[in-house]
């Protein structure tokens, strides 16, 4: 496809997503000339998970099954655009069930940006079963293998008996160098002193306490960042793939405590909140 053919294409393309995990990107030559491309998210999702080395069994309706975990999961669509420099930008999501620890399942946004639109998919997916699915992994299992783990007892109150909840923190994806003083030692750590996989979290606690006492499953986004160059603090909290607005404030209030860094610095997290197993 030449590059006049198709920067024609791409417009037409972002005009025709598709459907939600099976369909066609629909292309429109220079000429007029129309064709089809099929695009398929559970393979796609699939791929990437073998490639890990999950145990992965594909149903027809486009549920993935991990056989080991008893997990499933559903890739979907979203949108994608083509950006000026003709890359495609993707977001996708993927919904997770499990028979008993969560019926009710959840989902997570995955956005990427790559060449193609296979591999901006792909892309999505492979961030997500490399930080997400560690930690849904865990949650299905009497003993957490990657995670960073908390337990809370909680007593009995409301009618409800005293029962113990247990949190799971998966990896932090952090962006981002805080400044080093310019007298300050080679071997001096100027990170945040008590940084751990927990700090997302336990920092902007108060704001979470609701899902703790709880008796529900949630998995938990969290992201903060720090713009040093206008002092400006953000933050994204989403429970079970919905916003979260409770979490804002804290999420933004703990990047403003940061060293200063050199620029822009980030921390991003999934956190699950569950009753432990008996």
């Amino acid at each position: 496809m030449s590059e006049e053919t198709s920067a024609h294409a791409f417009e037409v393309l972002a005009q025709n997503p598709g459907t939600d995990t099976h369909g066609h990107l629909r292309f429109t030559g220079a000429d007029g000339e129309e064709w089809l491309e099929p695009f398929d998210l559970p393979e796609l999702a699939a791929n990437v998970l073998r490639e890990l080395g999950h145990a992965t069994l594909m149903h027809e309706d486009g549920w993935l099954e991990l056989t080991e975990s008893g997990l499933h999961l559903l890739p979907q669509f979203i949108e994608f655009q083509v950006r000026d420099d003709e890359r495609i930008g993707t977001a996708t999501t993927m919904q997770c069930n499990h028979p008993q620890l969560l019926p009710q399942g959840l989902f997570e946004y995955q956005y990427a940006i790559e060449e193609t639109f296979d591999e901006a998919v792909t892309s999505g997916f492979r961030k997500w079963a490399r930080t997400d699915l560690p930690v849904l992994l865990d949650a299905a299992s009497a003993e957490p293998r990657s995670c960073m783990t908390m337990s809370m007892e909680l007593p009995a109150e409301d009618g409800r008996p005293a029962r113990k909840r247990r949190l799971l923190f998966g990896p932090v994806e952090h962006f981002g160098q805080p400044q080093r003083d310019a007298d300050a030692s080679a071997d001096e750590d100027t990170d945040e002193e008590d940084f751990c996989p927990c700090c997302l979290f336990t920092k902007s606690i108060d704001a979470f306490e609701p899902l703790l006492r709880s008796d529900q499953f949630y998995g938990l986004r969290l992201f903060a960042s720090h713009d040093n160059a206008g002092g400006e603090c953000q933050a994204d909290c989403r429970v079970n793939g919905e916003e979260w607005p409770q979490g804002l404030d804290a999420l933004r209030a703990y990047a403003a405590r940061w060293p200063a860094a050199t620029g822009l610095e980030y921390r991003k997290q999934y956190v699950i909140v569950q009753n432990a197993p008996q």
